[in-house]
């Protein structure tokens, strides 16, 4: 069986776990993954056994100067692949969108990117067959997979009307509480609605679904509150059968 060479760009929060879960796969090849860091994190990649290549020849120097053995540069690693998932911080990633269609490379972006980046917006439980074929999508945040989920179980049975949501939203990432979390206070977002809400619609145009958003003291997870109107008077237990 051929394998389909998957390369990682970011081997951050989200890199990380994509390349755990690429190199579990019986039908693709962990090509390498691509960063700019030489703490731990990279180190970890390393001691997993996966290619690491440096973003460019700058973070290539730097990257071999911190003892890290680098596979080439981001270049490299593009034309080894047939795909990749960039995982890089919101807004970087759509600064490598043009290198990868100049490469005719297949690429999958996270959800700090705009939905108009690859004009199509993914969740598989709700809308893979429409990705089939395509160049390019986005994946949705965990916020918007969990809003998008949670409420077209409830559209599938015949169920949902509407939606309001309140997110409480994790500050930061726990290696960088120190830069930009928050303690003893909320920050409440300005918009309404707040862009989960918008972002859920861009995978499923039909949710009535408004959400506003707060970020809270926390760095491991979020919590969603969910005001739902039903089409009809259903049971407790209609309504946990259609989370089955």
């Amino acid at each position: 069986m051929k394998k389909v060479k998957v390369a990682i760009n970011g081997y951050g929060v989200i890199g990380k776990r994509v390349a755990d879960a690429v190199h579990l796969q019986d039908d693709m090849e962990l090509i390498g993954v691509c960063d700019i860091i030489t703490d731990w994190r990279i180190k970890i990649a390393i001691k997993k056994g996966f290619p690491v290549f440096a973003f460019n020849a700058d973070f290539k120097k730097q990257m071999t100067e911190a003892g890290i053995q680098i596979q080439g540069t981001l270049s490299d690693l593009i034309k080894k692949a047939d795909i990749i998932v960039d995982c890089t911080p919101k807004k970087i990633a759509a600064q490598n969108v043009e290198q990868y269609k100049e490469s005719n490379l297949k690429f999958i972006l996270q959800g700090g990117e705009k939905h108009e980046t690859t004009g199509h917006s993914f969740s598989a439980e709700n809308n893979y067959e429409t990705a089939l074929g395509r160049a390019s999508t986005r994946v949705v945040s965990c916020n918007t997979t969990s809003i998008v989920r949670t409420l077209t179980a409830l559209k599938k049975e015949g169920l949902l009307k509407k939606a309001r949501g309140t997110l409480l939203r994790r500050a930061t990432d726990p290696w960088e509480s120190h830069l930009n979390g928050i303690m003893n206070t909320l920050v409440p977002e300005k918009e309404i609605p707040s862009h989960q809400g918008p972002d859920a619609k861009s995978v499923d145009p039909d949710l009535d679904v408004i959400t506003v958003a707060v970020k809270v003291p926390e760095t491991l997870s979020h919590l969603h509150y969910w005001n739902v109107q039903l089409t009809k008077n259903a049971s407790k237990e209609e309504v946990i059968a259609a989370f089955k």
